[in-house]
């Protein structure tokens, strides 16, 4: 018996956090291969506690500890669970096509989640027009790289189906109705975005994607603290608790406010960033 057929056999448990964008990249990943495991999640408002940190030192979700194994990081862990469930495939079957998947995932870590929470967290209201612009550069990447390698199809590659550019994208996409809400943010529909626009709304239809997620109400309140600069549990200054606390109910609060638009003479803000993505 090879160690994989043993590994298959052990349960998998993923730590995780039900707002965090990277555990729901798992998430999906183990929903479309059918795989069982057991959701351990987190709370992203206490201190990590001894035993979490001694499997994973920082601190982070998500985590999943494996017939003795233990591995962080999305894209580390989406790579292993392939390998150790390889069927169904979700990277494309030719080596070249999952080379092509893996440059736009390396994209999605390096540039376009960053771009996307520093839009979203920039407290230097100047600067919002600079950081939309640079979130737009994000997007007319990704509809140039569609564009090169399946101009009119739908997916990345649609022999291949939604496979793991799109589960690595899909998470991100949902939380871009917190730029929209708090930052004004809006795609322009013309050439340059169009592509781009069309992989999106096919991420977003997907069951895998809805059933991780949550409604656009939900991620608008949960991520409140993060348009005021404070990531990650950090309790802003004449608040009492953390947008961030699964323990009050989303329906006992209200809308946050919505920011007025910037103008090009609008005063310059004061910049205060505390805390960082989860990662």
């Amino acid at each position: 018996m090879t160690r994989r057929s043993i590994l298959v056999k052990d349960p998998i448990q993923l730590y995780s956090m039900a707002i965090c964008p990277f555990a729901q990249r798992t998430r999906i990943l183990l929903k479309l291969k059918g795989v069982e495991f057991d959701l351990v999640e987190m709370d992203p408002t206490r201190r990590m506690p001894d035993w979490f940190l001694r499997i994973n030192p920082l601190g982070q979700v998500p985590v999943i500890r494996h017939g003795g194994i233990v591995l962080n990081e999305s894209s580390v862990i989406n790579e292993y669970v392939e390998d150790i469930f390889p069927s169904p495939g979700i990277f494309p079957a030719a080596p070249y096509q999952r080379a092509i998947c893996r440059i736009m995932i390396d994209y999605a870590n390096r540039e376009f989640v960053p771009q996307l929470y520093r839009l979203l967290m920039n407290q230097a209201r100047e600067r919002d027009r600079e950081l939309s612009e640079a979130a737009l550069q994000t997007w007319r990447w990704v509809d140039d790289f569609l564009m090169r390698h399946n101009p009119d199809g739908t997916y990345l590659f649609d022999e291949a189906g939604f496979g793991m550019a799109e589960l690595s994208y899909g998470p991100f996409f949902q939380r871009y109705c917190l730029n929209k809400y708090y930052r004004h943010f809006e795609l322009p529909e013309e050439p340059g975005y169009s592509r781009a626009i069309r992989w999106r709304d096919a991420v977003l239809r997907h069951p895998t994607v809805i059933a991780t997620g949550m409604s656009d109400e939900a991620f608008i309140k949960y991520y409140y603290d993060y348009s005021l600069g404070y990531g990650n549990g950090a309790i802003p200054a004449g608040h009492e608790a953390s947008s961030f606390d699964p323990t009050i109910p989303l329906e006992s609060r209200p809308m946050p406010p919505r920011p007025a638009r910037v103008s090009a003479g609008d005063p310059e803000g004061s910049p205060r960033i505390q805390g960082a993505a989860i990662g």
